[in-house]
């Protein structure tokens, strides 16, 4: 009897295992086209930055990082709309906020920028995107290891999506960021699946 529960825990732990591989390499396959160079950015609009952590009034590394490949893109078309979506709902704690007055000190005019305080997840920004702005093109500004998750919500609403990595480095905490982004992938496959 003991030896049969052991075989039906162990069975459901590798069929676990083996799609949350699936999952993740669906997903990086389906979205790895969409990531692209500052200088193939033509003809899009509207770009979003997905927010992160702020510490106080300054942006975290992977934050900062965020923000100014997103300043590399507006350098190139100052045309262009920036969404800086994240938690902003209150004065304590404001990506958002923090996120705008980063680009207003690095010249971006303010005319272009809009914010999003309801960004509490990626899943989130991009169905804020998708419901509140009615837009069908958008260039998505994050770290790659999360653009895939980014880029497969945007293509599962029908959303015209192509990202652009901000600057990579070894960010505290970047194994248990990895692991968790596994983890979000699968969420995000069904939920994006479900919800349109």
């Amino acid at each position: 009897m003991l030896k049969k529960i052991i075989i039906i825990i162990v069975s459901i732990i590798i069929t676990i295992i083996i799609l949350t591989l699936s999952i993740n390499i669906y997903i990086y396959l389906t979205t790895k086209d969409k990531i692209i160079k500052l200088s193939d950015v033509k003809d899009i609009d509207y770009m979003l930055v997905l927010g992160a952590k702020v510490n106080g009034n300054k942006p975290s590394l992977m934050l900062k990082d965020r923000l100014d490949k997103a300043i590399e893109v507006y350098n190139q078309n100052n045309n262009i709309k920036i969404i800086l979506s994240g938690d902003g709902r209150t004065k304590e704690y404001d990506e958002v906020s923090v996120m705008q007055e980063y680009l207003l000190n690095l010249g971006v005019s303010k005319d272009n920028i809009i914010l999003d305080k309801e960004g509490l997840s990626t899943s989130n920004s991009i169905y804020n995107f998708k419901n509140n702005f009615k837009v069908d093109k958008v260039l998505i500004v994050t770290q790659e290891y999360h653009l895939y998750r980014a880029l497969y919500i945007s293509n599962k609403l029908d959303i015209e999506s192509y990202g652009i990595s901000a600057k990579k480095e070894n960010y505290h905490g970047w194994l248990f960021r990895e692991v968790r982004e596994i983890l979000a992938r699968v969420k995000d496959f069904f939920k994006a699946s479900i919800i349109k």
